[in-house]
């Protein structure tokens, strides 16, 4: 039943990685066609986004694809950090096509290059994208939150960003028709700071998992569950991490010490019991240690 589970996360995963893909690279194409025929610097800025964005996602899909790896005799853990390697890549992707549109787009400005009129068909295409990216933006932040894939909340915060970014190159589009040509080339720089900004978060996000950070919430929603057994006497030490979007739980707990192996097994197997399936807990390591009269653990 599990290993049903499993696999309906990943198919659900895959799917949006899939989607964001198509999208990519249609509104890629389009976008900077569309950019250069029509003169406008942030539809090609938002254009090559969206094309630095399909070799992301496919280190995405890559990542969990090795995350789906049964464990083998040098990866006992499995392979589940994949998915949090490639949400680490594409993250420093994003950084630095930002880095480029920006040093693209500063050079321009300074130079003072005129700027082409863009037209309202290129107006069409910016909303256009941007209001497809923000569909994508929604769906797949759905599968993320229903699978706890951070690979997958990568890729929503990157669809978000774009969606944002489209607007801004339309916004662009309009104040050149207006004659505010050299406002072009600002959007342009305003699209690589949200860039910048989207792959901060991921990056931040990707270190702070793979450096086996957990949030402080969670943990002690752990710990009041654990604290449900009857017969623990006390939390002696827990832990918690991110092995892909499973979670991974170390406690050891003090039970009263006249107690047999027998009777202390069976408190290690309730607490596993407690705690598989709640916040996304795949593995549940538990160490007795016996509980003094006086409180003290030996």
């Amino acid at each position: 039943m599990r290993n049903k589970q499993e696999l309906d996360r990943h198919q659900q995963g895959t799917r949006g990685v899939y989607i964001s893909i198509f999208t990519y690279i249609i509104l890629a194409a389009g976008k900077i066609g569309f950019g250069l025929a029509t003169g406008s610097q942030g539809l090609v800025a938002d254009g090559w986004n969206n094309a630095s964005d399909v070799i992301s996602s496919l280190a995405i899909l890559f990542g969990m694809i090795i995350a789906r790896k049964p464990a083998d005799h040098d990866h006992k853990y499995g392979h589940f950090r994949a998915e949090t390697a490639a949400a680490l890549v594409a993250g420093i992707i994003m950084a630095v096509v930002g880095i480029d549109v920006l040093k693209n787009t500063g050079t321009k400005l300074f130079q003072g290059e005129a700027a082409t009129m863009p037209t309202v068909e290129s107006m069409y295409v910016a909303i256009t994208g941007a209001v497809i990216m923000y569909i994508v933006y929604l769906i797949n932040k759905r599968i993320a939150k229903k699978t706890n894939n951070l690979a997958v909340m990568a890729m929503a915060y990157d669809n978000r960003s774009d969606a944002l970014v489209s607007v801004s190159a339309l916004v662009g589009i309009v104040v050149t028709r207006i004659g505010l040509g050299w406002a072009d080339a600002i959007v342009a720089s305003i699209v690589g700071i949200i860039i910048l900004y989207t792959a901060w978060q991921v990056v931040s996000q990707a270190i702070h998992a793979l450096m086996d950070g957990f949030e402080e919430e969670k943990l002690k929603e752990i710990e009041q569950r654990i604290k449900q057994v009857e017969g623990i006497r006390e939390i002696i030490d827990l832990r918690a991490r991110y092995q892909g979007s499973a979670v991974l739980v170390d406690v050891t707990i003090g039970v009263d010490h006249h107690l047999n192996v027998v009777e202390s097994h069976g408190l290690t197997e309730t607490v596993e019991g407690k705690l598989i399936g709640f916040a996304e807990i795949k593995r549940v390591y538990v160490h007795v240690e016996p509980f003094m009269a006086k409180g003290k653990t030996c």
